[in-house]
């Protein structure tokens, strides 16, 4: 898994385990989260991403999309009762809506 990955795993993770500070410093970013939920547009999540890493290990966008569609983020996440999905659909990825969200029991 990329480093860019890695880390938004890991921020899906707290998200779903309700850390209080990393859902703060989302909603200062202007996503719209909470406990077990973030919603965000790829662009913005690739930016937000990029900026918590070193240079060394940053992509641009097109790599970043590249790696997050090539990866097995969503199978991991459906390992902790979770998933990344479209919430609202633009027939473009830049403009269309995701979210992370807490699977039905």
């Amino acid at each position: 898994m990329s480093p860019a990955l890695a880390l938004l795993f890991d921020g899906c993770q707290a998200v779903l385990q309700g850390d209080e500070a990393f859902v703060g410093l989302l909603r200062e970013q202007d996503f719209v989260c909470g406990p077990g939920y973030w919603q965000f547009r790829l662009p913005a999540l690739h930016g937000f991403v990029q900026a918590q890493l070193p240079a060394a290990q940053q992509a641009d966008y097109p790599r970043f999309l590249q790696q997050l569609y090539a990866s097995d983020l969503n199978s991991r996440l459906r390992e902790l009762g979770a998933e990344v999905a479209i919430v609202d659909n633009y027939a473009k990825i830049d403009s269309s809506l995701y979210c992370l969200r807490r699977l039905a029991p």
